[in-house]
């Protein structure tokens, strides 16, 4: 056999055992092997498994994930942090309509990150209720004539009013993370 068809037969030997070739080329090899003892001796070297040796990686997997999650979980925090200064800087009670904007923008953060429908209600919710308590609180000496308990409850109902509202736009943001995690998930 010649070396060029010496070479074809070895090229093609990876597409034989797979099973790979037409008819007509399977059998060539089949009768290639049949007159060449060097050909069968490939073919039946090809068929055998080659030893399988586990290689050390220098790699520890543990670590190089922990520490993959460590940043990803910095970035997520740094990314949090930038959303809720915007919502907080942008709030109604800075008499500012950019909370719009940004409660809807912590909304959909919060919520692309941890999956969480409690959590974006929480950081939606509570710190505009604690501002809004003390912010009203503050004024009580303002509050011409009226008791400690009732300017107390008007606290209450307005700093929970006022978290509403901002909660609300928050929730918006979040429906459209959800919405678009649908989209993602339909597609």
């Amino acid at each position: 056999m010649k070396d060029k068809e010496r070479s074809i037969f070895k090229d093609l030997l990876p597409l034989y055992h797979e099973g790979l070739l037409s008819k007509e080329t399977a059998e060539w090899i089949e009768e290639a092997a049949e007159n060449d003892e060097e050909l069968q001796k490939i073919l039946k070297m090809s068929e055998a498994e080659l030893p399988k040796e586990q290689i050390a990686s220098s790699v520890h997997e543990s670590q190089m994930f922990k520490r993959i999650n460590r940043k990803l979980s910095l970035y997520q925090l740094m990314f949090m942090a930038i959303s809720f200064f915007l919502a907080i800087r942008t709030s109604l009670l800075n008499e500012s309509f950019g909370f719009i904007l940004w409660y809807a923008v912590l909304g959909l953060a919060v919520y692309l990150f941890y999956r969480d429908i409690k959590l974006v209600i929480l950081l939606s919710f509570a710190p505009i209720f604690i501002w809004g308590m003390g912010d009203i609180l503050a004024g009580w000496d303002a509050a011409d004539g009226t008791g400690f308990v009732e300017h107390l409850l008007y606290a209450v109902f307005g700093a929970f009013m006022l978290a509403v509202i901002h909660c609300f736009f928050a929730a918006a943001g979040m429906m459209i993370g959800w919405l678009s995690l649908k989209l993602k998930e339909s597609s």
